[in-house]
Order: structure tokens, then sequence, then C-alpha cells
């Protein structure tokens, strides 16, 4: 029984062996005249009597003149109680406090006075108990007690006679006998009974030999321990003696002439341990042999390597029987390829759960049944080299999830030249970097593909021989889609934006027995919300899930909450064969389907659609309210806006993504470019510039010194803290190059900025440099001199060219910055998900500070820049574009408008849209990303509501179909209090 129930009994509780029912009160608050004295008045509420029929009726007199006002009266409040303004008979009643029950509020502190009772009564169990006093036997008052059974109910002390008669049908039962002083263990075998398969009903047979001779010793694997019981074999039934075991619930280890056999019962006891808790079989035996005998003194069969063999035949057949092939005259050897896997009832399946002419359908009803899938690497699941498939063979391959490794690897053989997956945000180099080694591994990780709703899908899995590759994903994802019949695939993969790009050119040279049957236009790529935020922004806008048509709530994520299943059976299925390894996976991901089947069926898609329906109707009147009054202000821009994610749905690669907004930036690069070109224009005597000695290579060349004094600095610094000859030898090159650098500097700065001596203050004339002086060298600029120094030592030119140089290293640091943000996003998360070992985390976390050097390199730079540009220009409209960095901004991934909004829009849309009603086109750009963002995520929700109402059970369709009602009414009511409100 529940705490819940346990209150609810308590609230009656019995006296003197009479209930009695629980007793209502209520508590009336009232204030006093004054208003500074509270009143409270607690009234028993009496249960109704029962009235007879003339009782109830209408009665003469005074008292029925007042009719429905006399009913009232009575119902209303004590005097002085408070009312309520505005509703008559209300008064302000408080809430009774609940009862507290320490038994349920604290069971373990309120166990504690108790404590030794139980110890007592554990002890008593040890002893005779009651029956140290009997002398005959309770069940035949012949024989003295002296047997009792360990497992039987009541723990009666019965003689020997006894015990071996009402064990006939139990003789896996623990029997313990008295021997004057403690109970000794001893078995129903030592006391004579044995078993006879073929006449279970105690009849004898003629056919049986006699006497011990007869009797053939049995190992059996109970979930109690392990016992030896006789068995007697007769020749009046013609079977095999593994059939006569079988329908014992016995599972025989071997076919013929079984020694061993398994109850069925702990079979299926391990089987629910392992699949729920990845306990080993290793220590699932070792637990019934401590249960055998717990001292080790005790001699006990070791029949681990039975248990083993026993519990990998269980699982073949459960898995074949639950897939129906004990009703199918072939069984399982005409089982079809991926024919013991278990489908997912909600998604599309041809001929099965979709309407007539479902292939007919419009494009808006079309996308109900597409089948959306996502596929994933996972490192941690390795195997390594230690037998072979001859000594560890695969019962069912290719039967189930786990594709057959014959044509898997034939296929994966022929293009073993291919290169591994690259990405645009750089992750994926980092599992490789870390996976690569293969030695001593069969397999360095497990590629699988699952269903929107996360079932693994048959057909979908297989090894990685060495990191990840395109044949393996490209393999995988064509047989999971072969043969399911749809018209419309979904595909979510961590690097789907290179997926796509030679998918189907390498589709079209796939072996013919996964070769698709699919359009290109028909197959759509996305990366999971997850992982796009880590991509380049032209991949977030093109494939990220928020914004990809017909998608709904999809994250593509599904296959990485799977990996919870089976990561934790990781250390076990590392160490076994390869036929084991994969029978023991085709077994965890049929535990999953079948456990989210049973979640699908009951109530989770109604959930999502209670959820989808009302969120879907307040999005839609959020967009529908923030695009008025857009149009309204701005009808042309809307227009444009709408055509252009038009033009967006129908080429997301080539056409302009309007969920993003395009960042202007130049390089330095270009900036000098443009000014050479400039200076060979306006040239007096039509002389071309020397790129060289021209201002922008002057200003060029000092911002290159003050880098490399920084990382002169830092390199000294190494090299004096590993005492290393060849760093400081390194160190001596540099400042030797960077000497030369100084001494051209010095020239160039006499020619653009001869004053900059004579400003000086000092007298003494410059002296030659040396390689130890480049290190303090002042590299002096225009930016470092104030304003009206400036103008005399600079003149007007040279602070502008300064002035745009520093503006693109600004926009340079930015976009490192970014970069090196996303990159470092990846490397965390990922070294998180797939990075296990000493050797892997310390070369994870050497790529981690390198890059959080980047992140810091990125950021100095950026500040340097920034502030050279403000003491150049001053305050003004730039400081809106290069904003101050903070160390908050340095902890995060990039923030933009293209960044998904969340589930529940913000409010204040409309006044949102008030405040920059009137914007310039740069905040027009910005406005046009925040519009289609809230336009799809308002589709995301009807659709998603479409979707959840397709997908729900036929058991599930009336409380669909209420909820729907409810819905409908109630947006009838508010559009009708809104109409009200506007007359």
């Amino acid at each position: 029984m529940s705490s819940r129930s346990n209150k609810k009994a308590k609230k009656g509780r019995q006296h003197g062996g009479f209930y009695e029912p629980p007793t209502a009160a209520s508590q009336i608050l009232s204030l006093s005249a004054d208003g500074r004295r509270l009143h409270v008045q607690n009234e028993l509420l009496r249960e109704p009597v029962a009235r007879s029929e003339s009782e109830l009726a209408p009665q003469t007199g005074s008292a029925s003149e007042g009719g429905p006002d006399f009913v009232l009266d009575a119902a209303l409040p004590p005097s002085g109680a408070e009312t309520v303004e505005g509703v008559q008979g209300m008064a302000v009643v408080a809430k009774a406090r609940a009862k507290r029950y320490p038994a349920s509020d604290e069971p373990l502190r309120a166990w504690i006075p108790y404590r030794d009772q139980y110890l007592d009564e554990v002890v008593r169990l040890e002893g005779r108990a009651w029956a140290r006093m009997t002398t005959l036997c309770p069940c035949c008052d012949k024989a003295a007690p002296a047997f009792r059974c360990a497992e039987c109910t009541g723990g009666d002390i019965l003689c020997q006679e006894c015990v071996v008669q009402l064990h006939a049908h139990l003789p896996l039962h623990r029997i313990q006998r008295w021997d004057g002083t403690f109970f000794r263990n001893v078995t129903l075998r030592d006391l004579g009974l044995f078993v006879r398969p073929a006449h279970l009903d105690g009849s004898s047979c003629l056919t049986c030999r006699p006497g011990p001779e007869g009797l053939t010793p049995i190992t059996i694997v109970h979930a109690n321990g392990l016992h030896i019981v006789n068995v007697q074999f007769c020749s009046c039934v013609q079977e095999e003696r593994r059939t006569l075991f079988l329908r014992l619930a016995w599972w025989p280890a071997t076919a013929t002439d079984p020694r061993t056999c398994a109850m069925f019962f702990v079979l299926k006891q391990f089987h629910l341990l392992n699949l729920q808790g990845k306990l080993t079989i290793y220590d699932f035996y070792k637990s019934l042999e401590l249960a055998t005998d717990n001292t080790g003194l005790e001699k006990i069969p070791d029949r681990a390597q039975a248990m083993t063999l026993m519990v990998r035949q269980w699982r073949h057949v459960m898995l074949a029987k639950r897939a129906g092939r004990g009703h199918d005259s072939g069984g399982i050897e005409s089982t079809a390829q991926g024919g013991l896997a278990l489908k997912c009832r909600a998604c599309p399946h041809p001929g099965v759960n979709l309407p007539a002419n479902w292939e007919d359908a419009h494009q808006e009803d079309a996308w109900l049944y597409q089948l959306m899938i996502s596929q994933d690497a996972n490192f941690r699941l390795k195997n390594r080299l230690r037998t072979g498939s001859h000594e560890d063979p695969w019962l069912g391959p290719g039967l189930a999830y786990c594709v057959d490794d014959g044509p898997y690897g034939d296929y994966v053989m022929s293009l073993a030249s291919q290169e591994d997956i690259r990405t645009c945000s750089g992750f994926a180099a980092l599992l490789n970097a870390l996976t690569r080694s293969s030695k001593g591994l069969r397999a360095t990780g497990l590629i699988a593909v699952s269903c929107r709703h996360e079932l693994f899908l048959s057909k979908g899995m297989g090894d990685l021989q060495k990191g990840e590759r395109w044949a393996n994903i490209d393999y995988l994802v064509a047989s999971a889609v072969k043969g399911t019949g749809v018209r419309r695939v979904m595909d979510s993969y961590d690097v789907g934006c290179e997926h796509e790009k030679g998918f189907f050119v390498r589709a079209a040279e796939f072996p013919d027995h996964i070769k698709l049957d699919l359009p290109k236009e028909a197959w759509v790529f996305v990366v999971p919300k997850f992982h796009v935020s880590a991509h380049k922004p032209e991949c977030q806008g093109a494939f990220s899930p928020n914004y990809v048509p017909f998608t709904g709530r999809f994250d593509g994520e599904h296959v990485e909450r799977l990996w919870s299943i089976l990561n934790p059976a990781a250390p076990s299925t590392k160490e076994m064969g390869p036929g084991s390894r994969k029978e023991t996976l085709d077994d965890l991901c049929s535990f999953n389907n079948w456990r989210k089947t049973v979640n699908l069926a009951g109530e989770q898609l109604l959930k999502l659609l209670v959820e989808a329906i009302p969120e879907a109707s307040s999005h839609k009147k959020d967009f529908e309210a923030f695009d008025s009054k857009l149009r309204r202000e701005r009808p042309q821009e809307v227009e444009r806006w709408m055509e252009m994610v038009h033009v967006w749905e129908q080429d997301r690669r080539n056409s302009p993504s309007p969920f993003t907004i395009v960042q202007k930036t130049v390089t330095r690069a270009e900036v000098r470019l443009r000014l050479l070109a400039e200076d060979n224009h306006l040239s007096a005597n039509s002389r071309a510039v020397d790129l060289e000695t021209g201002p922008s290579a002057f200003i060029v060349l000092g911002l290159e010194i003050l880098a490399a004094q920084r990382n002169l600095a830092l390199q000294r610094k190494e090299a004096d803290d590993s005492d290393s000859a060849m760093l400081r030898i390194k160190v001596q090159k540099r400042l030797a190059t960077l000497l030369g650098k100084v001494h051209k500097f010095r020239q160039l700065q006499a020619a653009y900025m001869p004053a900059i001596h004579d400003s000086s203050t000092s007298s003494t004339p410059p002296r030659a440099l040396t390689a130890l002086d480049v290190e303090t060298f002042a590299v002096v600029l225009p930016s470092d001199l104030p304003p009206e120094q400036r103008e005399l030592v600079c003149g007007q030119k040279l602070p502008r060219v300064e002035d745009e140089l520093q503006y693109a290293d600004a926009c340079d640091a930015l976009e490192d910055l970014r970069h090196s943000l996303r990159m470092r996003t990846c490397y965390n998360q990922d070294k998180i998900a797939n990075v296990t070992g000493q050797v892997p985390n310390t070369k994870a976390r050497s790529l981690q500070s390198s890059v959080d050097q980047a992140v810091k390199n990125a950021a100095d730079r950026y500040c340097r820049a920034r502030q050279a540009i403000e003491r150049l220009r001053g305050a003004g409209p730039w400081q809106e574009v290069l904003r101050p960095l903070l160390q908050t901004d340095l902890r995060q991934g990039q923030a933009s408008l293209t960044q998904p909004v969340s589930d529940e829009l913000a409010e204040g849309l409309i006044a949102y849209a008030d405040e920059h009603a009137d914007m310039e086109m740069s905040i027009a750009e910005a406005f046009v990303a925040k519009w289609a963002v809230v336009r799809e995520k308002a589709h995301a929700y009807l659709n998603n509501a479409h979707a959840s109402s397709g997908q729900a059970p036929q058991s599930q369709s009336q409380r669909v179909e209420v909820v729907q009602v409810e819905i409908e009414v109630a947006s009838e009511v508010e559009e009708s209090g809104s109409e009200d409100e506007g007359r």
C-alpha cells in the first residue's frame, strides 16, 4: 500500500473495533470592528440526513413563504464573518492544515524504536521457534520432526517422509535438518527425492531402471542457487531428453545428452536484470554460487560457461518468439533480414497505418507520411579483438538491428581509401583524432539509426572499423530506409550539411540490396538542434530543424538520447566475442523499442497532442498580431520577406537564408588592396606605390611587430619554464627576424612620421638597436598619439589608414572569436559524450587548452583594435557595431537572432514592433530574421499538432476529439469576449 493510501486509511481510525468516519470541520475567519483582531470560529460540517419524500415536500405556513430565500438564509455564514465583496453568501474560510503522520513522513525515524523486535524475530527463525516443544511430526503424527523447508511459507518442521512427499513437485527447494544445536543444509536428493519427467503425476513405470543405477544426476541452475537433482528416465515415451526437460521448464545446456539445465525462471530473471540494470552474467552467476554456499567451504559445480551459453540461446529464442516466428511454418531459418526487429507503431508504414491514396496527398499533407530518422556514432561501444566469428558465432546475423557483417564489411572495405568525415564546425575532427587508433580493437565504435519516436530501426546498426567514415554512415542509413516504402525522408545528422553534398553521388554506387529508389528532392537533411549552434551561420540557417519546413517540433537528437540505453553495457560488450556482442546489442535495442512502444500506446502521444493544440493556437495568434503590425507599417518589406522565405524553402542550400543576418565584415587584405589602389590612382607622377613601403605597409608592419612581441614573450616564458635548449634557440632565431622588421619600421617611420623624434622630450639621439632591444621596442602608431600631436606628426592620411586597418583587424578578431567559441563548445560536448580513458582524456584536454588560448588571443586582439579605433574616432555610431567585450561573452557560444526562440514565445511582440516600426535598413535585416523565426515557430506547433493527432492510437481517438472540441470552444469564447470588449 502506498503512502497516499495509508494517509487516506488513517483518516478513518478504529476505536474499540468499530469504524468511526472522519469528521469534517471548517474555519471561518472574521475581523473585529476596529480591524485589529482576527476571530477564528471552528464549525463541524454535518452530513445530510436522509429524509423521506413527504418531509421534502413543500409545507404550508410562514416558513414556506420564503421559498428559496429560506434556503439561502440557512447557507449564510454566521454574523461577524468577513464577506467577499460582490458575492452573496461568501466568506473568507481558511483551509484546515493536513495532519502529519511520522510513519509516512519519516519512515526510518519511526522504525528505529522497533528495530530490536525485528532483530529478535529474525534470530527466532534461525531456531525451531514454536516447534521446539513438538515431539511428533504435525503432518503424520508418527516420526520425530527434524526437517524444514526454507522456501515454503510457515517453516513447519516435519519428518523426512513428509517433507519428501510435500516436495514431490518442488525439487529445487532448500531443505534444512535440525542436528540438535542448529539447522544444517541438506538436499532433497540426499533425502531420496527424484524426478521422473515422463510421469509427473507420480505413477510408476515398468521401463524404469530401479535402484541408484537408474538415477541420473542433473545440475540445475535456479534463482536460489545451484542444485543437483536425480532424474529417472524411462523408455515408454519416445522423446528426446532435451524435449522432456523443456516441458519441465528446464533449459538444457546442450542438445544431446544434457547434464546441466537452467530453470526458465532464472533465465528470465537474469534477462530482465541485464536489460534494465546491465548486470553481467559473471556477477549474476557469482551471486547464485553465494546463494548456494556463502562460506566457500562446499564444492560447487562450475556451470558458468554453460550458463553463458544458455543465456545466449534464451535471448535468441525470446527475440524470435516475440517476433511471431513460432507461428510461422518456416521458423527462424526463414526469417527475413531485420524480421526480428520491433517496428515503430507511430512511424509511417504503407499498407499498415496509412490511409488509402496517401501517395497522392498534397504537399500540405504529404509530409505527414515522411520517415524522420537520425544517425550518430558512439565511440564508447568498442570491441576488443579477442575471439573470432568461428569460436563465437552469431546466431542471427542481420535478423534484427545489427546488419550482417558480410555484405557490410565488403562494402566498407571496397571504400577503404575514403577520407574520414569532416565538418564546417570541426568537432568531428576531434572525434577522429581521439578515436583513430584501432590497435587491438575489432570495432572502434558503433553507428545506429533511429526514428523520431526514439526506436532503433531494423538493419540500422553497425560497427566502426577506424574513425567515422561516409562508407559506414551511407550503408547503414540506406539499409535502414530500404524496404520501408516511404516517399519522403528527413535525415538528421551531426554533419548533415556535409552529408548532403555527396550522398546521392555515392548512393548511385550502392549495392542492389541497399540501393534507394527515392529522388533527391525527397530526402531532406537537417542538423540536430543541439549541434547546429556549433556550425557556421550559413549552415544554421539552412539546416536547423527550427527553420526547415514541415519538421514540427522535431529536434533530431533522439538517437543521442538512446545512447543512455546502450552505454551502461559498454564495459561488458567491449570484452565479448563478435557473436555474443551483436546478440546483446540486438536484445538491448529490442528492449528499448518495447518500452517505447508501451509508452506510445499509453499516454505519451496524447500528452504531446494536448500540449501541441493550445500552443499552436497561441503561437498562431502571436504571429498574426506581430505580422499585422509590421504589415501596417511596412507592407512592401513584409511582402519581400515572404517572397524571400518562399524562395529559400525551394532551395535552402543556394538561396539566402531569411533566418540569419549577413555579417558585413572586411579583412586586412581587402583594406590593403583598396588603399593601394587609391594610392596608385592619386599618384602625381603616375608611378605605382611600392606595396612594401606604402602607408598601409607601414601600419601593417607596426601591427605585425606588436603581435610578434606578444608571441615572443609567451615563447620565452615557455622556454624558461621548460629549460629546453631547442626552445631557446628558436627564441633567438625569432629575435633576429624581429630585429630586421624593427629596423625597417624605423626607416618607414622616419619617412611617414618624421616629426615623431622632434616631438620627443628626450635630447639623447637614438642608438643602434640590438636583438635584446626588440622585445621592449616601443611601436608608435597614430592611435598612440594625442589628437593634437597626431595632426602635427602624422598628417591626415596616415590616421585614416590605421583606422581602416584596425577596423578590419577588429572584424577578423571578432569572427575568430566566434569560431573559437563554437569550437570550444563542441570540444567540451564531445569530450563528455565520447572520450573515456586516461590517454584520450589527456589528448582531449590538450585540444581544449589550445582552443581556450585561441579564445583568449582573439578576445585580446579585438579589445586592442577597438581601443585604437576609439582613440582615433572617438564616440560614434560605430560603437553599436563593435560593442565592448564582456567576460560573460567568453563563457557562451554564439548569441544572435539566428538562435531558435524558446518554446514559449516572449511576450510583447506587438510592443516590439511598435518600438522598432520606424527602422533603418540594417534594423530591417534583423527584423526579417525575427519575423521569419516567429513565423516558423508558429508553423512548427501547428505541424506538430497535426502530426500528433495522426500518430495517436485508435484507443485515444475519442479523447483526442474531446480535447479538440474543448479547445475550439475555448477559442470561440475568447474571440467573443474580444468582440464584446471592442464593442
